[in-house]
């Protein structure tokens, strides 16, 4: 990696120049390259592969665990497409005795395709209004601003799976729908700054990487790392 990821998450012992975060998401780029997937597969069967190949290649030192589909309100039904929590291990250096206790990192993911109906086009940025009112509360970015995902986090990852055109397409793409959104939020209730915009990271083969920082509902931020895989070069 040419860029780490830098945040104030508690060290490693087995990794002292890195947080656990950083760990987290460095072992996702490496291993989202290889990931086997077929290029019109549905968001949800690709995560679930990715999931099992993140979990069953994880060195056994790495003190955290990958979880699909994780529950986070169950009144509403809500669950983020995985989250990151941190093993026994991790609990006992951090003190923790509880089995509730809360994720490291959470994840939604997206595909980036061309070929999604017209009214999901920009879903990786914000769901379907219609005439101001939320028809869908879908979008990638917009669920962690308005809380729905990643409320008890300070990071959060998008990945991004691109079936159609290139990470740079929809490097532009994304970005010019988040200037819509600044410019008039579909969510009256919803700040979007350039802050929002996505900055490439890093970028290599089939693997993008971006960051951006979100302000949320509740006045606070939420740092979003965005993890692109393009299955177009297979």
């Amino acid at each position: 990696m040419e860029k780490t990821f830098d945040n104030t998450f508690g060290k490693l012992s087995s990794a002292p120049d890195h947080t656990i975060v950083n760990k987290i998401f460095e072992y996702i780029v490496i291993t989202l390259p290889t990931l086997d997937a077929k290029i019109d597969e549905n968001e949800n069967t690709i995560t679930n592969r990715l999931c099992k190949c993140l979990n069953s290649r994880k060195p056994c030192e790495y003190p955290f665990y990958f979880h699909h589909q994780n529950k986070e309100n169950t009144k509403a039904d809500t669950s983020t497409d995985f989250a990151v929590f941190g093993t026994s291990a991790y609990a006992q250096d951090h003190n923790i005795w509880s089995d509730d206790y809360p994720a490291l990192v959470k994840f939604e993911a997206k595909r980036l395709s061309s070929k999604l109906p017209k009214k999901r086009e920009k879903e990786y940025v914000h769901g379907e209004y219609r005439e101001r009112i939320c028809i869908s509360n879908s979008g990638g970015i917009e669920r962690f601003k308005n809380g729905r995902h990643g409320r008890d986090v300070a990071y959060a990852g998008l990945i991004g799976y691109i079936q159609t055109d290139s990470s740079a397409y929809w490097f532009r793409k994304v970005n010019e729908w988040i200037q819509e959104q600044i410019k008039s939020a579909s969510d009256s209730n919803l700040v979007w700054k350039k802050e929002d915009l996505l900055v490439e990271d890093y970028a290599k083969g089939t693997l993008s990487c971006y960051s951006s920082v979100s302000g949320r509902l509740y006045g606070d931020n939420v740092n979003l790392k965005h993890l692109w895989i393009d299955f177009t070069l297979r």
